[in-house]
């Protein structure tokens, strides 16, 4: 008896390390992500890892993972010259990994890639290698570039920035831009629209953006444009101060870089098409009417081919640190995207007049090829949430807030496209010059950029399917600089709304930047609002705003 029982749990041996041995290893981890981002451009100095485990195995976790990190995709292939090499870790995570090696280099491009171990000990092979590059961290890393401005007093001000640079006659290994400015910028090389940004903060946090623009440059000649929008503080924007800040470095394979920075070299113009002195638009500091005057149109402004030599100089505000921005500017990896739809229908009303119907509400701004018409004929346009029982769009219904849009024609044809978005479902266009269809009518529809196919639902209800889709439709709407809980009235990232948005984004489409940013943003405004001892643990209601300290006790909850 006992030998049968010895001769079976050496059978289940048997059994069991044959199939052990039948179990595969593990694939090579994929989704490589640095901070939550694809290949970033301009990470800190402690970025994290993160990535996706690919096991064909059933019941498998991952018991170990190594990560190495170089300054080449050979070194890594190679398993030499690497910057940093992990060991074997014995951990399941799989993301916010930091890195802890030696200290890495501003404007440094690196190569990394990690493998894992299942919970049997079988290593798998190596990723194909990811990249990121590290961003300016500290104010000497802004060294080469100052901040300007125009000099102006408009409490809404539009600018264009240019400056031509030749740059050497040899092959480029690379080359990164770093930008950030107050409020909005569009940033162009050569013609191209390379980002835009940044997102709203107060000054002593101020945001940057990195842009990889290797394939943007040349050897010779090449043209950095901007286009610079400040309007003074409002619900979710702090007023903080114009200024531009930009550093260009472009790499060659023989090791030399050149550095192309804002400074008082660069020209600088107001774009005057925006007719100053309109009235605001209520909502809570929302902005300032937008009436756009073709006959001002400078065409080709950000082409290398423009004359900019009537423009005068930028005025230099100073060299990183400068007052109002006096810590180094930090990354933000958040991005606005646009994109163009077509109007569900469009009605004439008679007169020369149409609405346009979005068919569902989107946040955005119209863009209209007008023709024709006289010059200065002035074309009055309205957007709106309701139509009254004429059929026409409702200013009441408007959230108290007067979405009113003016444009001057040149006489010849123009695209009428403002500079900021609103929330809107009609879009009303009286004396135009021109029939208003679906040709010359389009939307783009803005939100920050999330993954919308990582979730889906269907049912047989189909209203069920209906609330399902309008609600996760609305998350695109509100996602904007900040979780906003209105596109319209506000703009403003409330801790309630922000909580709510964040919450539901993360698991349907997949966000990570914005939600992990805006919790940054209000454990920073406890430092900014809230120290003192009597204050301690007190979150502001919403940030950044232009009304300083200011708490909602279930928000400051909601946080947690």
């Amino acid at each position: 008896m006992k030998s049968s029982a010895r001769r079976f749990r050496f059978l289940c041996i048997l059994v069991c390390t044959g199939l052990a041995a039948f179990a595969a290893a593990p694939q090579s981890p994929s989704h490589l992500l640095v901070n939550d981002v694809t290949n970033p451009v301009g990470t800190g100095v402690k970025p994290f890892f993160g990535w996706r485990v690919n096991d064909l195995d059933t019941n498998e976790i991952q018991a170990k993972y190594q990560i190495r990190v170089g300054t080449t995709a050979e070194s890594l292939t190679s398993g030499r010259g690497t910057a940093w090499d992990s060991g074997e870790i014995a951990s399941r995570d799989q993301n916010h990994v930091l890195y802890a090696g030696p200290a890495l280099a501003a404007d440094q491009k690196y190569f990394w890639q990690v493998r894992t171990w299942d919970k049997s000990g079988t290593a798998g092979p190596f990723s194909p290698p990811a990249s990121f590059v590290v961003g300016p961290t500290t104010n000497e890393d802004w060294t080469g570039a100052s901040w300007i401005r125009r000099a102006s007093t408009d409490a809404d001000d539009y600018t264009y920035f240019r400056k031509a640079a030749d740059l050497p006659d040899r092959p480029i290994a690379r080359a990164t831009v770093f930008i950030t400015s107050v409020h909005k910028y569009e940033l162009f090389v050569n013609g191209q629209l390379v980002g835009t940004g940044p997102a709203y903060q107060y000054p002593q946090y101020q945001y940057y953006n990195g842009f990889d623009i290797t394939s943007s440059v040349k050897p010779g000649k090449n043209l950095f444009a901007v286009f610079n929008h400040w309007f003074g503080g409002g619900q979710g924007r702090a007023a903080s101060a114009r200024g531009l800040l930009m550093k260009a470095v472009i790499h060659y394979t023989d090791g030399a870089s050149v550095v192309m920075g804002t400074d008082g070299t660069w020209k600088q113009i107001q774009a005057a098409q925006w007719v100053l002195g309109q009235r605001q638009r209520g909502g809570e500091g929302v902005g300032y009417i937008e009436r756009i005057d073709a006959r001002k149109l400078l065409a080709d402004w950000n082409q290398p081919a423009f004359d900019d030599s009537a423009w005068s100089t930028a005025e230099v505000i100073g060299s990183q640190p400068v007052a109002p921005w006096v810590n180094p500017p930090q990354p933000d990896y958040t991005r606005i995207v646009e994109n163009e739809i077509v109007p569900a229908s469009v009605t004439a009303l008679g007169e020369n007049a149409y609405l346009v119907d979005l068919g569902k509400v989107y946040a955005g701004r119209a863009s209209i090829g007008f023709t024709g018409g006289e010059a200065g004929q002035l074309v009055t346009m309205t957007g709106g949430y309701m139509l009254g029982a004429n059929g026409r769009v409702d200013p009441t219904k408007n959230q108290n807030c007067i979405l009113s849009f003016f444009a001057e024609l040149s006489g010849g044809a123009f695209t009428f496209l403002p500079a900021e978005y609103f929330g809107m479902r009609y879009f009303q266009i009286e004396n135009s010059p021109m029939p208003v269809t679906k040709e010359n009518f389009k939307f783009l529809v803005r939100h920050s950029a999330m993954d919308a196919t990582r979730s889906s639902f269907d049912s047989s209800n189909a209203t069920l399917n209906a609330v399902w889709e309008l609600m996760k439709r609305s998350l695109l709407i509100c996602a904007q600089e900040e979780f906003v809980d209105t596109p319209t009235r506000e703009k403003g990232g409330f801790l309630g709304d922000g909580a709510i948005m964040s919450t539901v984004a993360m698991p349907v489409m997949h966000e990570r930047l914005l939600s992990r940013r805006q919790l940054h943003e209000f454990i920073a405004s406890m430092d900014q609002f809230w120290s003192t001892e009597a204050n301690r643990g007190r979150i502001n209601a919403v940030y950044p705003n232009n009304d300083n300290g200011r708490d909602i006790p279930d928000y400051t909850q909601a946080f947690l």
